[in-house]
């Protein structure tokens, strides 16, 4: 049996800080910001590049817009319920979505009745 406390190869204190570094990134960033993304259509077509899409959690605002297929992505750090809310032909409708670790999909689909537009999950 070989006695390791004598062997040639002595503790490599870089190797051991590099190995708890990652180890602490690896649980650190499992807790980082949970992406939250979709699609948001209004009369059967995907709204146009620029609208707005907030998301307010407990703790912050989180700002972003469509692209040119009205496919929008927000990064949200705090866990929970938060509300989504999409600035559409000067009207603002809300509604309650919940933010996690992992990444989210949400569709939506902005429904008219009379001057009231509301958010649907799809």
């Amino acid at each position: 049996m070989k006695d390791i406390r004598n062997s040639s190869h002595p503790f490599n204190i870089e190797g051991a800080t590099a190995l708890s570094l990652l180890l602490v990134f690896l649980t650190v960033s499992s807790g980082l910001a949970g992406e939250i993304s979709g699609t948001i259509k209004a009369e059967g077509k995907a709204v146009p590049k620029g609208v707005k899409v907030d998301i307010v959690s407990a703790v912050k605002t989180y700002n972003g817009e469509t692209d040119a297929y009205g496919s929008y992505r927000l990064y949200v750090a705090e866990k929970g319920k938060c509300s989504l809310t999409v600035h559409f032909a000067q009207k603002a409708p809300s509604i309650q979505i919940f933010s996690y670790p992992k990444s989210t999909r949400y569709d939506f689909t902005i429904e008219k009745k009379d001057t009231v537009y509301t958010l649907k999950r799809k």
